[in-house]
């Protein structure tokens, strides 16, 4: 049942004092989501807490508005941070047995491909997704936040090294951001895309923003959560040559970027939350920086460099095994540690 009572009732009032509530599990962002049933019908009520949901509603309208596939919003109350919405179900592409999730993996691909060639810049200007950027310096924050919570704090890598590795970083950042812009969805991976009465449907679009087209193509065909082995490069180049925006360089570049961002991502979750099951993606996400460099040799240096600390330093987890794909288990807390 919900923690906050004023939600709880706001939500009888809209669906009926019968219904009842149960928890849905959180995302990232802490939002808390909840699956309400009047005996008849099903939805998902949104309690944001402190979390502001005007780019959320806005880039929902914006999306529902061009016939792309997201929830419909019944009921809102932005101030509070509330949404009653659709119920899209429990399945999503990553739940999929492997011959279904290829199948709906092209129907991704082409859902992004629509979603670059028609949401342009003209149509997003009013829209919160429009007045928002890529930089190197926004790329360069988030490996700020991987640097500290992956490196300093769980991997307990020396100053003088995550210097080194600031340094290899700012290169990709300014590789990353150059080029031209699309919108992106900045989250589209197989855990966002829900398969609800055969079609894909997207969630978590609220940090839609202008940025490189490699980005959403790397979120998915490279995902931490599931991987589609060596056929992302096929797919990746099959996508380039249908919209001819980029090139593979570019998309290991960008990729790599984005990998080590999810990583500091799951290392903030377990620090802040607790949350030891995003520790089981590291090792694959982390994983795949071989592949970039291969791809991109203007990675190497930098990828060697991450893969010297992870096969050397171990502090509150131990990552020298990521090469397999082993379990991840933290290491235990040392009295006077």
């Amino acid at each position: 049942m919900p923690e906050n009572s004023a939600f709880e009732q706001w939500v009888h009032r809209r669906v009926g004092k019968a219904a009842g509530i149960s928890s849905m599990e959180k995302d990232a962002s802490r939002r808390s989501f909840y699956r309400v049933s009047d005996g008849t019908s099903s939805f998902v009520a949104m309690d944001s807490g402190r979390i502001p949901i005007d780019s959320w509603l806005d880039i929902n309208n914006l999306l529902s508005s061009r016939g792309f596939p997201v929830p419909r919003i019944l009921h809102c109350d932005s101030p509070a941070g509330w949404a009653l919405m659709e119920d899209l179900g429990d399945c999503r592409l990553l739940d999929l047995p492997a011959p279904q999730y290829s199948e709906r993996l092209d129907e991704a691909l082409e859902l992004l491909e629509r979603m670059q060639r028609e949401l342009t810049s003209a149509v997003c200007a009013d829209s919160i997704a429009g007045r928002r950027h890529f930089t190197a310096n926004f790329f360069m924050a988030e490996l700020d936040h991987t640097l500290e919570h992956l490196f300093f704090r769980l991997l307990g890598v020396s100053s003088d090294e995550v210097t080194a590795l600031q340094t290899h970083f700012r290169e990709l950042c300014a590789l990353a951001a150059d080029g031209v812009r699309v919108f992106t969805h900045r989250d589209f991976h197989s855990a966002n895309l829900m398969v609800s009465n055969g079609r894909l449907v997207m969630v978590d679009w609220q940090d839609a923003r202008f940025g490189p087209p490699e980005y959403d193509l790397a979120s998915l065909l490279r995902d931490s959560y599931i991987d589609c082995g060596t056929e992302w490069e096929a797919l990746s180049r099959r996508f380039l040559s249908s919209t001819g925006r980029s090139n593979m360089f570019r998309v290991a570049a960008v990729a790599c970027q984005r990998s080590l961002k999810a990583a500091g991502t799951f290392a903030f979750q377990y620090r802040a939350y607790e949350r030891e099951d995003y520790l089981a993606s590291l090792p694959r996400t982390l994983g795949y920086l071989g592949g970039y460099a291969q791809i991109c040799p203007r990675l190497r240096g930098l990828v060697d460099s991450v893969y010297r600390v992870l096969d050397n330093c171990v502090n509150e987890i131990d990552l020298r095994g990521f090469r397999e794909g082993r379990a991840l288990i933290p290491v235990p807390v040392r009295e006077g540690r």
